[in-house]
């Protein structure tokens, strides 16, 4: 789905990216450019979770479980 804007660019900085990026026109180099940020927003969130996964996963390692269960802990 596209949809038509107007908007004010840089054309110098436009320039630069359409030729980093190796697009043509300016509608390839915006949409080029925003998907490689939306692609890269990805695996970030990705690693931030892997690394919330390895610390809940050496949690038991680090906690003594029976003082958590115990009514001590709570008191």
């Amino acid at each position: 789905m596209s949809k038509r804007m107007s908007i004010e660019i840089d054309e110098q900085l436009l320039e630069r990216a359409r030729q980093a990026l190796g697009q043509t026109t300016t509608s390839g180099t915006v949409e080029e450019a925003l998907r490689r940020v939306a692609d890269n927003v990805d695996p970030e969130r990705a690693q931030r979770a892997a690394n919330q996964r390895q610390y809940l996963e050496q949690l038991p390692k680090r906690v003594d479980v029976a003082v958590l269960a115990s009514e001590e802990m709570w008191r």
